[in-house]
């Protein structure tokens, strides 16, 4: 069965009443409207094929946001109709979140998200659970680049001077001793949807423990107002966003190869074909 087959499962299983599977992206995971009712569903597609079992990103993601959303922080709320999940529907993993009106292709600006930004820091300094610490360039960036040299995108060599990069900079990183706290993850202005109540972050399944500047140079790297960057290098001493951001661009070069050879084939194989059982 392909991921809109297991949606319309799920939205059965739950005796949702909906006239079509709207596709409102295909990137890294899908994100489907069960139009017109107030249902989003978010399934793992090219992420579950670079991290095998995508199962506890989704427990995270929906740990932090379902805690988020209960604090008043500004973040898509739960769905009425299904519960967020995680879901397990015919080999495809997903979670739920309600649809809410948005611009699409249109994000907030730079200074407007680094405003947001601290006020979801602020939110997230009480979250009580464990998430692990700067997973986006440990544990996954090692299961992405294992991806990217079995599927071509990456020679062996070049994973392994990239992967003694990544633990040279996480060695300088350590030897700071930086206090950590629950972080966003992927926090760019493209993870903030413009809606009628205010921007609203998405998009959590990166969240992990990091230092505050991890965040900001995520946010950093992906703008080009350079008042913005100003702004966040004027908060951190030089070489700790120095090392947050070359740990970035890192992770960043690395998905931009997998994206490559993810290629059309891989979004029609999404839609239809059928996914592996979880491990």
């Amino acid at each position: 069965m392909g991921a809109l087959g297991a949606v319309r499962e799920l939205a059965r299983q739950h005796d949702v009443r909906f006239d079509e599977t709207r596709v409102l992206k295909d990137g890294s995971n899908l994100l489907v409207h069960l139009s017109p009712a107030p249902v989003m569903v978010r399934i793992a597609t090219f992420t579950a094929a670079v991290r095998v079992d995508p199962w506890p990103y989704l427990e995270r993601e929906v740990a932090l946001t379902s805690y988020l959303f209960d604090v008043g922080a500004a973040v898509v709320p739960p769905s009425d109709l299904i519960p967020s999940g995680p879901h397990y529907v015919e080999g495809w993993a997903m979670t739920c979140r309600r649809f809410v009106s948005h611009t699409p292709g249109e994000a907030p600006d730079g200074m407007t998200a680094l405003g947001l930004l601290d006020d979801l820091h602020e939110a997230m300094v009480g979250f009580p659970g464990e998430l692990p610490s700067m997973n986006p360039v440990r544990d996954d960036l090692d299961l992405a680049m294992a991806f990217g040299v079995r599927a071509g995108a990456l020679t062996e060599q070049r994973a392994r001077t990239l992967s003694d990069e990544r633990d040279e900079l996480l060695e300088r990183l350590h030897r700071l001793g930086l206090p950590e706290q629950a972080q966003h993850g992927d926090a760019h202005t493209k993870n903030a949807l413009l809606t009628p109540d205010g921007p609203r972050w998405i998009d959590f399944e990166d969240c992990c423990a990091a230092p505050r500047s991890w965040d900001l140079a995520v946010l950093a790297r992906r703008e080009l107002d350079n008042f913005v960057v100003r702004a966040i290098r004027g908060r951190f001493e030089p070489e700790e966003l120095a090392i947050m951001m070359e740990l970035r661009g890192l992770q960043s070069e690395i998905w931009n190869q997998l994206f490559v050879v993810r290629g059309h084939d891989f979004g029609v194989k999404a839609l239809s074909g059928t996914a592996r059982p979880r491990p």
